[in-house]
């Protein structure tokens, strides 16, 4: 009679132990893992805190040194000027005071500049100047033969080498020349510009002294504007008069007078008299 063991392990449970005690290894080895893992991830920490902390203090101390100097928001001759004045402060001590002075020489240096921030990066090394060029609305001829800009934010400036390819009105000044001139005036000649068809003019004159305002056309003819104020709405009404007598096939107006404008009253003269 044949006899059978049956306490002998078969093949197909030998296989699931030796898969346990597989399983078993890896899940020992798992919290090993996440330990290195976690400990690299320490030492990462601590080496960039450790070095932000240095840089800081460094910055702190004013023994930042910028390596490298970056210019942006300009091109041309003005960015190699701003790029030549920046690296001058390379390789030495540039604390934030520094940054604070050197803002205020660019501003003074380069009056055609607005927006002038000059920023360290402190981890990088970099000197960063970012600038914005100011956009003229209209342009002044001094009696000493020099030129004057006047941007949108009203403030009168130097311009050394203007854009070549920019057309900007031109405007004759009389009297004192301010720092910045009345918004009403720029609101003026941005008005004009949008009535080009109608108020096509050659030249604006403004005294301000008096705080008057003409404007001569290419056929000679004047608009007197009187005070400066209330601009926009009277360039509307020149415009108004100008393309009603086109319309209807008359000469226009040699002279458009706006002096009693805030009582309702515009005169309209056919000759310079």
């Amino acid at each position: 009679m044949k006899k059978y063991d049956y306490y002998r392990p078969s093949a197909s449970s030998l296989g699931r132990k030796k898969k346990v005690r597989r399983t078993s290894a890896v899940t020992f080895l798992k919290p090993f893992i996440f330990f290195l893992v976690f400990v690299g991830l320490c030492f990462a920490a601590y080496v960039g805190v450790s070095k932000t902390y240095q840089a800081f203090s460094a910055s702190r101390m004013g023994k930042w040194q910028p390596d490298k100097a970056v210019v942006s928001g300009v091109g041309g001759v003005l960015a190699k000027e701003l790029q030549a004045t920046a690296d001058k402060k390379l390789k030495q001590p540039f604390s934030v005071s520094d940054a604070v002075s050197f803002q205020a020489q660019l501003a003074k240096q380069y009056p055609q500049l607005q927006r002038i921030s000059v920023k360290r990066g402190l981890l990088s090394g970099k000197l960063k100047i970012s600038v914005k060029r100011r956009e003229p609305v209209a342009k002044f001829l001094l009696p000493d033969g020099s030129v004057r800009f006047i941007d949108g934010d009203s403030t009168v400036y130097t311009d050394p080498n203007p854009d070549p390819l920019s057309t900007v009105p031109f405007v004759e000044l009389e009297g004192n020349v301010p720092d910045k001139l009345g918004k009403e005036f720029v609101d003026l000649v941005q008005s004009a510009l949008k009535l080009k068809n109608q108020l096509d003019f050659a030249f604006l004159r403004f005294n301000t002294d008096k705080d008057t305002v003409r404007m001569h056309l290419p056929d000679e003819s004047v608009i007197n504007f009187g005070p400066a104020q209330n601009l926009r709405a009277k360039a509307r009404r020149a415009a108004q008069i100008e393309a009603v007598a086109d319309q209807n096939g008359l000469p226009r107006p040699h002279e458009l007078d706006f002096t009693y404008f805030d009582d309702g009253k515009v005169f309209l003269r056919q000759t310079g008299h």
